[in-house]
């Protein structure tokens, strides 16, 4: 199980930040030289997906029901309220209208004071590098599973979590200025990563069926647990947990590193900085 830590690393921030086009204020040398470190380069862009008048697939939604019993953070599934739980399958292939054979499935549930999410992930060669907090690689081979959320239903701030199966970890927190902002002249895809940012609290959990970094077997798979307070998800102002019927925005991503569709999402995404088009995010709405 893992629980809560430190900042951002610079090999990490300084990726996104690259990938942005843009080099923050508050970045360092050390940010640039992580960069320079940073072998294979970082993910890039893909081509556009479907124009807006071509067919696209519905937003996916889900209801959070609350836990009907704790759930212990050990990367099990094995607890009534994941039982009770929608089963949600990633396999939209990123940037497409068209779904595949499931990457993985996600679920979902929540209590008075937290918000849990789980993984089944799917794959017969589990690949992962970093097992601490804000280690985790996210450039292909690697496979890791994403979670986006938008607390506040506003289009200005999100989260971005990753966790591989060696149950490493990173937290980020994005600000998508507005259009008005003097910050997009420096912003090449409107998102400005924050290194200052720590997710306080939270707890992971990985369960592996079959061996990581071996390519001499052959895998089933691995699940994942976890636990996000919701005092440490910068809800809006005011709110302690969300309103029973409140919706939130969230994107789950199954990133199989070797795969040629390689990005696989719960709700379709069509923008080509990866998984940050936040319009065509799935609905989460919080019920009984």
């Amino acid at each position: 199980m893992r629980n809560t830590g430190s900042i951002l690393p610079p090999i990490v921030i300084a990726s996104f930040l690259a990938m942005a086009g843009c080099t923050a204020p508050w970045s360092s040398d050390a940010d640039s030289r992580a960069t320079a470190r940073s072998k294979p380069p970082a993910r890039q862009p893909q081509a556009a997906g479907p124009a807006d008048d071509r067919p696209q697939l519905p937003t996916a939604h889900t209801i959070a029901k609350k836990a009907v019993d704790p759930i212990a953070i050990d990367g099990k599934l094995d607890e009534q309220s994941w039982k009770a739980a929608e089963r949600l399958p990633i396999e939209i292939i990123h940037n497409k209208a068209q779904k595949t054979t499931p990457g993985g499935f996600g679920r979902v549930a929540w209590d008075a004071e937290n918000f849990y999410i789980a993984f089944e992930v799917i794959d017969t060669d589990i690949q992962g590098q970093g097992d601490g907090r804000d280690t985790c690689d996210i450039v292909p081979p690697r496979d890791v599973v994403e979670i986006f959320l938008d607390t506040s239903n506003d289009d200005e701030h999100f989260l971005e979590l990753h966790l591989n199966a060696l149950n490493g970890f990173n937290d980020i927190f994005i600000i998508r200025p507005r259009d008005d902002s003097p910050l997009q002249s420096c912003l090449r895809y409107k998102l400005m990563f924050m290194n200052g940012w720590n997710l306080e609290k939270y707890q992971t959990a990985v369960q592996v069926n079959g061996t990581v970094n071996n390519a001499q077997d052959e895998d089933k798979g691995w699940t994942a647990e976890i636990k996000l307070p919701f005092k440490s998800l910068l809800l809006p102002v005011g709110q302690k947990q969300p309103k029973l019927g409140g919706v939130w925005r969230m994107q789950l991503v199954v990133q199989d590193g070797d795969a040629q569709d390689r990005y696989l999402e719960w709700s379709p995404g069509y923008e080509a900085w990866f998984h940050h088009s936040i319009g065509t995010w799935g609905r989460v709405e919080f019920g009984e």
